[in-house]
């Protein structure tokens, strides 16, 4: 079993000490080998919203010797722990730098089947939002139903060390049970719908990113309302978002095309 720690932290503080208590319990386990990338040893510099990774390919980042070596640990481990610290009530800087330099996994949803796990403190209030964000993203990558653990300074301050541990432990023990057990987490309504509005757009004649359409008619999700097992509710949900989504990118794409013509 992989297990991969990306630990967003520029400091060994909190969050990154809440992380390692994770970590720590989880090498207790089987047959487990764990990874770890930190973004302050990165030296990754700030994404330049070039667009390329989209039209062009993730191969042609130019911070690609340094993106892709995370992305291809990614698709290589069985389940990830996203440690992102809170800062001003949202995400630190240099993590979200680093998932600014991800934005193709937003469009190709290439990690079905892994488990996830997102970790952040914060001294005062936020994290809650935080996690929440990095739930989120994972979700679009295709990682389902990530574990949140989320702990601030008021929190600690009003529970023992002991409790503190055993929480830990408990959330440790609940991922490394999911990647065990092989079994899918289905997808939230949220995903598919958005999930549906991109496929909607890349089977339309309007499709500005040729790599972004081969993705997917490569790996068949053209026809599919979703990759993974999902309930008949969220199926007929993915199928609705669709059929609107398909309707008003015709719509709205003829018109364009109208007016380019027109040259207005």
């Amino acid at each position: 079993m992989k297990i991969l720690i990306i630990h967003g932290s520029m400091r060994k503080g909190n969050t990154y000490a809440a992380t390692k208590k994770l970590i720590d319990r989880i090498l207790t386990k089987p047959d487990v080998k764990c990874t770890e990338i930190s973004v302050a040893d990165l030296e990754l510099p700030f994404c330049i919203s070039c667009h390329v990774c989209i039209n062009k390919g993730e191969e042609y980042c130019p911070h690609y010797d340094v993106v892709g070596k995370v992305w291809s640990a990614l698709m290589e481990c069985d389940g990830v722990i996203f440690s992102g610290t809170t800062y001003v009530r949202a995400l630190n800087a240099a993590m979200k730098n680093l998932i600014d330099h991800l934005a193709y996994g937003y469009h190709r949803p290439a990690l079905f089947g892994k488990k996830g796990m997102v970790v952040t403190t914060s001294a005062g209030t936020g994290e809650k939002g935080v996690a929440k964000y990095l739930k989120t993203v994972l979700g679009q990558w295709g990682i389902n139903g990530a574990i949140i653990v989320t702990r601030n300074l008021k929190e600690q301050m009003l529970q023992s060390p002991d409790n503190e541990t055993a929480m830990l432990n408990a959330a440790a023990d609940r991922f490394y049970g999911l990647i065990a057990s092989g079994r899918q987490i289905p997808p939230s309504l949220k995903t598919i719908a958005t999930h549906n509005a991109f496929r909607a757009m890349l089977t339309s004649e309007f499709v500005e990113s040729e790599r972004d359409a081969q993705y997917w008619k490569q790996d068949g999700f053209y026809n599919r309302v979703y990759p993974a097992k999902a309930r008949a509710l969220r199926y007929m949900v993915g199928a609705l978002t669709y059929g609107a989504a398909n309707l008003a990118i015709k719509i709205l794409g003829r018109k364009y095309v109208k007016l380019q013509k027109e040259g207005k």
